[in-house]
Order: C-alpha cells, then structure tokens, then sequence
C-alpha cells in the first residue's frame, strides 16, 4: 500500500510591507562569519555585504552583523544553504530571485521569487525560518553520465535524483507524487517543492548488507520500497529487505547502474509506460538509471 504523504506547503508566505527590525530577535553570543554553503554551481556566491551594489541580503539572526549577502559572478547561478533564524530578503540584483525556506523544527517547504528591489519577509509565524536554496534562473541540468554515487555518508549528506536513461521516458526523474512513484520532466529550474520530491538521501542498506536505501529528502524516514507483487511504492518503517537496493553497473551505459531489490535480486528498478516505475526481471535499457546530484537538498 502507498504510503500516505503530508501535504507540502506550495503557496509562498505572503509577503510583508517591511521587514521585522531586528530588535525582535537576539543575536546568538557565537554567531557565523560565514553561512553553510552546502553546494551550488559557483554562479551565486557569498561576499562581503556592501562589497558590491548588485547583491541579495539575507536577514538572519543566526550570522554575525544579522546579514549575510550573495552576488552573481556569472549570469545566472544557485546555492544551497542552510541560514538558520532568517527572517527577511532584499534582491538588490537586477533579475528576480527564488528562495526556498523551511519551518525552524519541521519539513514544511516554502519557495518565493523575490523581484529586483523588493523587499520580503520570510519569517513563518514570528519564529524565523531556515533559508535552503538562493536561485537565479535558467541553471543548467545533468543530461549526461552521473553526476553522483550511491554511497552513504555518515552525516547523509550524499542526496542523489534516480534519472531514467530508457527510452520510453528518456531524462525524466523518479519522484513521490500523490499518484506514488512516478517519472516526471523535472529539472533544476522546476518548482523546489518538486525538485525536493525527486531527491533521496543514500542511507546504509536497512538490511545491513552492503548495498544501500533511498529515504526520501522531502519525507524524512519514508523510504523507496518494492512490495511483494513487485510494484515499487514508498513506506515507513518497511521490511529491510523491501527498502533495500543493490547497484550493479550497467556494462552497455557508462555510469549507468541497475537497482535490483534485496528482496528479490530478479527485480530490477524500471520505467515503464505512462510515467510509471515498476519493476523488471529482464535487463535492458529501461532498467538502467543515472544517479545525479540531488536538484534540490532539504537543508540541515
């Protein structure tokens, strides 16, 4: 049975006419110099606040001064972050800006575009929120060999996108949805929201074999399970093996890997027809996938 989802906020905080002064929050005694970068493409980067004209300022009682500030050093860029206690944007560039956030102690994820100019608050209820992603668009998407590994790390910071490289749904992603797992034409431009469904944090087998599990960045603790009759669907506290995949490479697609199921090593992780992911006990080229860097990271 599919797992029942949260519902993810999509509609952006309603923006305030200005900014919360910073009397209403206390600066931590050790607070950053520098924020979390976690990664990016190196278009958007952090600079010294008032170092340029054109530059995002993000107001945050987390970093030392209660600002940080990014700039563009090509024409467009990203940056994933993780800007504890924010409570307000200024886009001071040119072009607009997205900015996901989440809730300070949940997984509840917002994203607004914040136009030249503007002014925007992103505090959630007068607590402040955690400031995930700064994104100026168009940004380039992987269509090529992996970009990623399916290897665990011990803080789960490797988060990978599963991208078909079949030819019935060629580049298209797996992701949750409402109607489960599916395929869908999402890259690093689409909604954050739909981009976080796409990504999977690569855990130790729950199995404890040496192979891995995909728990789901947007949902923490669901996990991309096979049920008994072979249908690939997403649960909590499943069966180990069910929520256990093993890699091998696939010799006829560089980079490319087949996933078979620990609890039946015939199945391998497919595309199929209409958008779906099933699963197949013959080899071919629906069968094989590329694992990408995550096209969006949930934040710390």
């Amino acid at each position: 049975m599919h797992t029942r989802l949260p519902r993810l906020a999509h509609a952006a905080v309603a923006a305030a006419a200005a900014l919360m002064t910073t009397a209403a929050f206390t600066a931590p005694a050790l607070a950053q110099t520098t924020v979390d970068t976690i990664a990016g493409d190196g278009g958007l980067t952090q600079q010294t606040c008032g170092t340029q004209p054109q530059q995002i300022r993000v107001d945050s009682s987390s970093v030392q001064g209660m600002s940080a500030c990014f700039g563009l050093t090509a024409p467009t860029g990203w940056v994933a972050v993780n800007i504890t206690g924010s409570y307000g944007v200024v886009n001071n560039l040119t072009v607009p800006v997205a900015v996901a956030f989440k809730l300070p102690d949940g997984a509840v994820y917002f994203q607004q575009t914040i136009q030249p100019g503007q002014v925007k608050s992103v505090d959630v209820d007068r607590r402040g929120s955690t400031i995930v992603e700064l994104q100026v668009t168009p940004v380039a998407t992987s269509t090529g060999t992996s970009t990623a590994t399916l290897t665990p790390t011990a803080d789960k910071s490797n988060v990978i996108t599963l991208r078909s490289a079949g030819k019935l749904a060629p580049g298209r992603v797996l992701r949750i949805s409402w109607a489960g797992v599916v395929l869908s034409a999402l890259d690093r431009n689409s909604g954050f929201n739909d981009r976080l469904d796409a990504s999977f944090t690569v855990v130790p087998a729950l199995d404890g074999t040496q192979c891995v599990s995909l728990e789901s960045a947007a949902y923490p603790g669901v996990f991309l399970t096979m049920s008994t009759t072979g249908a690939v669907q997403t649960a909590t506290n499943p069966a180990p093996k069910s929520a256990t995949w093993c890699a091998s490479e696939a010799t006829t697609t560089p980079t490319g890997v087949h996933l078979a199921n620990a609890s039946n090593q015939t199945r391998l992780l497919a595309a199929a027809t209409g958008g779906k992911v099933t699963t197949s006990t013959t080899r071919s080229l629906e069968t094989v996938w590329f694992s990408d860097q995550a096209l969006a990271l949930p934040g710390k």
